[in-house]
């Protein structure tokens, strides 16, 4: 209890600055929880499901590959729910399933890279912020000195301390976004590695089925 008072207090010595670093640091905890949570390769890749959609072209079921895909909503299922479909209004070469393909990462990818790119503006602004906070601080403390004069050394101490909170306050935003920031980047760089390699497997399948029935009709 004596440890939230303590921070409070310091919150409040810190000067007006603190509460639009407060809202920065909200907002980007809220926003790391949130693409923790979203970018969870468990979600993102469904393994039964697509194992089970892969056995299915295999087979050359389309119509029962196509009803497993749309039963989860995921990054990995509407690529090969809009693969399939593509396949079945006759958009069939190698060459047309890649541009959808391409078509599906151009949406999909922004999706992902949007609130990370908001996560590493907050990492920069933080503590820039923290340390306009410390100037603007330091010169009410000079300005106070000017009126007490130099022999109230516990003026300029009190001011400094003071005038130095919102820079700490700023980093400790700005190094756990930074670290997130980075994590997420790397996640994302997995994921659409793996939808390249997913992409590739069932176009593959595709080919494969088109190339049977191109067999079948001689």
């Amino acid at each position: 209890m004596d440890l939230i008072f303590d921070v409070l207090r310091l919150f409040q010595k810190g000067g007006i600055l603190m509460y639009p670093l407060l809202i920065l640091g909200i907002v980007g905890f809220a926003i790391i929880f949130e693409r923790f949570m979203s970018l969870s390769i468990s979600k993102l890749f469904p393994e039964k499901l697509l194992e089970q959609i892969l056995i299915t072209l295999k087979k050359g079921e389309l119509d029962e590959a196509l009803r497993l895909a749309k039963q989860e909503d995921t990054i990995s299922t509407r690529l090969i729910t809009f693969l399939i479909e593509s396949f079945l209004k006759g958009r069939s070469s190698e060459e047309n399933l890649k541009l959808v393909a391409d078509e599906i990462a151009s949406v999909e990818i922004p999706k992902l890279e949007g609130l990370v790119n908001a996560i590493g503006s907050i990492a920069s602004v933080a503590p820039i912020l923290g340390f306009l906070g410390t100037v603007t601080g330091m010169i009410q403390v000079f300005e106070a000195l000017s009126l007490t004069g130099l022999g109230h050394p516990e003026v300029l101490s009190k001011g400094i301390s003071q005038a130095l909170l919102t820079t700490a306050f700023g980093l400790s935003i700005a190094i756990p976004s930074l670290a997130a920031y980075w994590y997420f980047k790397s996640k994302i760089s997995y994921i659409i590695s793996e939808l390249e390699s997913l992409a590739i497997e069932v176009i593959n399948l595709l080919l494969d089925i088109a190339r049977e029935k191109r067999e079948n009709e001689f």
